[in-house]
């Protein structure tokens, strides 16, 4: 009886981990790529994919899976002459031509004004996203989205770290308020459980430092199934999970291209996370309307420092 007992319990596992080993080989339904604290590298260097690379991993991706989402979790529009010259607007020209789909605006985004990035977001051909930035008393920004994946439904909302009180110009957010990003949560993860959405998306640039861990958003507040996040400029190469919720992060720079393969079919999503480094990519062939793009701002940005 006891041998009985334990052939049908070995019989059990190996079937439970042939089930596992078959819906992880299986197309997924849905690949998120993501980004995070590129602080203006959107040109293509040593170590860094910049958006030429980025864009071709994007149209490698899309050529390959049917539901291809891609998500950027913020400090992206300032950081070099490139982007600051242009005050962002390089940034958004090639993260429009690569294809991005959902964007949270971190602290250095508000670094010329929210007035400007309020500007920028007409020019946005992906959806700028937070449910916890307010001006007198209403959101700033679209709190979240909804996307079609085939036969399911993606919820994703943003949250902008409270930190931004410290790490930007107060006269950039002037009159701005950040409000309680567990409150948000609590908030849109209830309704897009009520829309009745298949996977519930955290897009944030909060990050694991000692202000505002992210990791405190879910730890008060369940049911997030993934949390795409910036901010401490970690580096996950399989993501790590805090209360059944998984965090990604792709380090910083550009360095990185984040991958999320979601399979949805089951009780419960099932995520794999991993990365896909600049000397991954090495061998692409770069977007070729993306590298005379960056030529062009190049060429403005010289003629503005020299006032020709």
């Amino acid at each position: 009886m006891i041998r009985k007992g334990y052939g049908m319990s070995l019989l059990i596992a190996v079937v439970v981990l042939l089930v596992s080993w078959s819906a992880h080989a299986a197309e997924p339904d849905l690949v998120i790529l993501h980004t995070n604290d590129m602080h203006g590298r959107i040109e293509t260097g040593d170590g860094i994919l910049g958006m030429p690379l980025i864009s071709a991993l994007i149209r490698e991706h899309r050529a390959e899976h049917e539901h291809v989402l891609v998500l950027d979790a913020g400090d992206t529009i300032h950081g070099r002459p490139i982007t600051n010259q242009l005050e962002g607007a390089s940034t958004v020209a090639v993260m429009n031509a690569a294809g991005y789909d959902v964007m949270v605006p971190g602290n250095h985004d508000f670094n010329f004004g929210y007035p400007r990035l309020l500007e920028l977001e007409q020019e946005m051909e992906f959806q700028l996203i937070s449910a916890n930035v307010y001006k007198d008393g209403e959101l700033l920004f679209t709190p979240y989205v909804i996307k079609e994946v085939g036969d399911y439904r993606v919820g994703i909302f943003g949250l902008s770290t409270p930190d931004t009180y410290q790490t930007t110009h107060p006269r950039n957010i002037e009159g701005l308020e950040f409000g309680s990003m567990v409150d948000a949560a609590q908030t849109y993860v209830d309704l897009l459980q009520d829309e009745g959405v298949d996977l519930i998306v955290a897009l944030g640039h909060v990050g694991f430092g000692r202000n505002y861990p992210s990791t405190d958003v879910v730890d008060a507040v369940d049911g997030i199934h993934l949390f795409v996040d910036g901010h401490s400029h970690d580096l996950l190469p399989r993501g790590t999970y805090h209360n059944k919720t998984l965090f990604v992060q792709a380090n910083e720079y550009s360095k990185y291209l984040g991958r999320v393969e979601v399979f949805l079919s089951g009780p419960e999503p099932q995520l794999r996370a991993s990365v896909i480094p600049a000397a991954e990519a090495a061998n692409l062939e770069a977007d070729a309307e993306i590298g005379a793009m960056l030529e062009e701002f190049r060429a403005e940005v010289r003629r503005q420092i020299l006032g020709l």
